[in-house]
C-alpha cells in the first residue's frame, strides 16, 4: 500500500483542439466489388478509347470492331474441341455402358445356364456312380466265389501245395538188377489208383505231384511222371487218414494186384505212418481248345485252350 501522504503528480492540462473535419467517403470505397470490377474497368476503357481518338482527330468515326487475337482464335478453338470432345466422349461412354451391361446380362444368363447343365450332369453321374459301385459289388461277390470255387478244384485237381498226415510207400528194384525186377510205371499206376481208392486225397511220386492230368509212363530205365524222369527208389507220398490208409489200400483190388507183384517179383516196399507230409503243387495245364460250356467264347482269354503238361 502506498503512504497517505503520497501525492500522484498532477499532469498539465492540453488545451483542446479543433475538431478535424469529416471526409466524406469516395463512392469506390462503398461501391460493390463486382460493380466496381464492371464500371470503372468499362469507365476507364472508355476513357483510354476517347483520348486516343481524339488524339489522332478521329471522335466523330465510329470506332472500329476488336480484332481477336490469334492466341484467342486458338483458345477459343482449344475450347470448342475441347467440348467437342467432351461430347463425343461422353455419348461414347453411354453406348459403352449400355453395350456392357447387355454383355454382362448376356454373360450372367449363360453362366447361369451351364451351371444348371453342370448340375443336371452331377446328378447324372452320381447315378453312374451308384450303378457301377453296385455293378463293382456284385462283381466283388463272384469274384470270390470263382476264387474260392478255383482254390478248391485246385486243390481237389493237384494244383495247389498241400500238407497233411498220411502214409509213405518207398518202392525200389529188386535186388541183383534183374530186368523182371524192375519197377515199371504200370506197378506204380496200380499203388497209385490203390491209393486214390483207399482214400488218398493227395498223391506226389518222388516230388513230382498227381494231378487229374499226370500221366505215368516208361522212357527207357526210368519212369516219366509229369514229363519228368524219375529213377528208383520210388517215393510215393499220399495223404490221407493215416488210421485205415494202408488197410483199406490192401483191400482194393489194385493194391491188392500191386501187393502181389511186388512180392512174387521181389520189390522192396516199406510203408509207414507219418504225421505230417507236404506235397507240392502239380503243373498247371494252358488250355488251348476247352472253355466253360456256359460261357461266350468272346469272354474267354487266348490263354484258356488245350492241355500241355
Amino acid at each position: 500500500m502506498r503512504p497517505r501522504d503520497e501525492r500522484r503528480p498532477l499532469r498539465p492540462v492540453r488545451p483542446e483542439q479543433p475538431a478535424r473535419p469529416v471526409q466524406p467517403v469516395p463512392e469506390r470505397v462503398t461501391m460493390p466489388l463486382l460493380a466496381l470490377v464492371t464500371q470503372q474497368s468499362l469507365e476507364e476503357d472508355y476513357r483510354h478509347v476517347a483520348d486516343q481518338r481524339a488524339a489522332a482527330g478521329t471522335s466523330g468515326a465510329r470506332p472500329p470492331r476488336p480484332r481477336l487475337g490469334r492466341g484467342s482464335v486458338a483458345v477459343i478453338a482449344a475450347f470448342g474441341l475441347l467440348v467437342a470432345t467432351a461430347a463425343v466422349q461422353t455419348s461414347r461412354n453411354a453406348t459403352t455402358d449400355e453395350t456392357s451391361r447387355t454383355t454382362l446380362v448376356g454373360r450372367a444368363n449363360e453362366g447361369r445356364d451351364r451351371l444348371t447343365e453342370l448340375q443336371q450332369r452331377l446328378v447324372d453321374l452320381r447315378e453312374e456312380t451308384a450303378e457301377a459301385s453296385s455293378a463293382l459289388d456284385r462283381t466283388t461277390s463272384r469274384e470270390a466265389s470263382a476264387v474260392a470255387g478255383r482254390s478248391r478244384l485246385q486243390l481237389a485237381g493237384g494244383f495247389v501245395a498241400v500238407a497233411g498226415p498220411g502214409v509213405q510207400v518207398v518202392v525200389d528194384d529188386a535186388p541183383g538188377g534183374e530186368p523182371e525186377g524192375r519197377v515199371r510205371d504200370e506197378d506204380l499206376a496200380r499203388l497209385v489208383d490203390g491209393l486214390w481208392t483207399a482214400g488218398a486225397e493227395a498223391i506226389a511220386i518222388n516230388g513230382q505231384r498227381m494231378t487229374a492230368l499226370t500221366s505215368i509212363r516208361n522212357s527207357s530205365q526210368a519212369i516219366n511222371v509229369n514229363s519228368r524222369p524219375l529213377t528208383a527208389p520210388y517215393v510215393v507220398a499220399a495223404i490221407g487218414d493215416p488210421r485205415s490208409l494202408q488197410a483199406d489200400l490192401v483191400d482194393t483190388r489194385l493194391g491188392s494186384e500191386f501187393d502181389i507183384i511186388a512180392s512174387s517179383l521181389g520189390f522192396v516196399v516199406e510203408m509207414d505212418n507219418v504225421d505230417r507230409l507236404v506235397l507240392p503243387a502239380g503243373p498247371e495245364p494252358r488250355l488251348r481248345h476247352a472253355e466253360p460250356a456256359d460261357a461266350p467264347s468272346a469272354e474267354l482269354s487266348s490263354t484258356t485252350t488245350g492241355v500241355l503238361p
